[in-house]
């Protein structure tokens, strides 16, 4: 079976939001017009939110999910780093 699902670009994505947000349409208007599901556009707004971090700088709520998963890959890999060191240190 074929994989159906669309690729949309950025600029597309940001697009949609910017009506949603600066001209305050709704999805359901959005999605008839360009033919994309409401939740994908659904989608595409959360990801655009802003999340405020410690430093004041604020960045997009899928660039802080990146980071984290980003974050919890490193911790993972010093975990194993650290039981490598401890086998190696007892050889």
């Amino acid at each position: 079976m074929k994989n159906r699902s669309k690729r949309y670009s950025l600029e597309f994505k940001q697009s949609l939001v910017a009506l949603y947000d600066d001209e305050k349409r709704s999805m359901s208007s959005i999605s008839k017009e360009y033919g994309v599901t409401v939740s994908s556009i659904s989608k595409w707004i959360n990801d655009e939110k802003l999340v405020s971090v410690d430093d004041g700088k604020p960045i997009t709520r899928k660039d802080f999910l990146k980071l984290k998963k980003e974050y919890e890959d490193l911790k993972e890999e010093n975990e194993i780093l650290k039981a490598a060191a401890m086998i190696l240190g007892k050889k």
